[in-house]
């Protein structure tokens, strides 16, 4: 999270480059446009959020966190414990399939262990909520792994919805990205706003801060550990083969 520069300065320092009588609502507003756009580019550590879900007895549903982003990355592990035998904890983390193969898994599926789920999938439900609200459900397959006497816990790490996120000026309100987006955030609001009013030089501000916000996001991404695991193993593998040869 940024603590360089506050909401309040960054609307200070937007309407300072560009001095056309701009209310510092108005400008917010662009500023939470242009973290919004970042955000729509990718998954990244900022947006994780880690929250406990639980199971009733009986149960293979339960509703996810409403700030939830159903679009990226998300991670179901558990039941990390059982009732009160934490030692009949089953850790690991169910892969989340599409529809299909969950009723497959269900189809298939021979007698159930208590708690043992294959998969869960992900479904939406518009009953609950008046429009345009949307609840999503993570349903876990097969059934007969449903645990008839305890509730059963899981951790879900999921990518918070940079839509819900709306900013106000403030100078103690700090957007969620590391500092050396800030002035990023506000050539993007710059950019935008020289566009609307046919102010010169918006093309030259967008692209140059677009070009820079594109080459950080790869170091932000949240599944990067992943990506550079695989590269690392990729080119130890190399060099073992390297050395092998060199041996022969």
């Amino acid at each position: 999270m940024s603590n360089l520069l506050s909401t309040s300065a960054m609307t200070a320092e937007c309407q300072a480059r560009v001095p056309i009588g701009l209310s510092t609502t108005f400008w917010m507003k662009k500023l939470n446009e242009a973290y919004r756009w970042i955000c729509q580019k990718g998954h990244f550590v900022w947006e994780m959020r880690r929250q406990e879900i639980t199971i009733p007895a009986g149960a293979t549903t339960v509703i996810l966190p409403a700030t939830m982003d159903p679009g990226k990355p998300m991670y179901l592990g558990g039941p990390y414990r059982f009732g009160l035998d934490t030692e009949g904890s089953i850790l690991s983390i169910l892969p989340l399939v599409p529809a299909e193969d969950a009723l497959d898994q269900q189809l298939s599926e021979m007698a159930g262990i208590s708690g043992l789920f294959s998969c869960w999938s992900l479904i939406m439900d518009t009953s609950i909520a008046a429009p345009p609200a949307l609840v999503y459900f993570a349903a876990l397959r097969p059934w007969s792994a449903a645990n008839l006497s305890d509730a059963l816990s899981f951790q879900f790490h999921f990518h918070a919805d940079a839509s819900s996120t709306e900013l106000t000026v403030g100078a103690d309100k700090y957007f969620p990205t590391p500092n050396v987006f800030d002035n990023l955030l506000i050539e993007l609001a710059e950019a935008e706003v020289r566009r609307i009013y046919g102010l010169a030089g918006w093309e030259i501000i967008q692209k140059r801060a677009e070009s820079t916000i594109m080459v950080l996001l790869d170091k932000y991404r949240s599944s990067k550990s992943t990506v550079v695991g695989l590269s690392d193993q990729q080119k130890q593998t190399s060099e073992r083969k390297l050395m092998a040869q060199e041996r022969a």
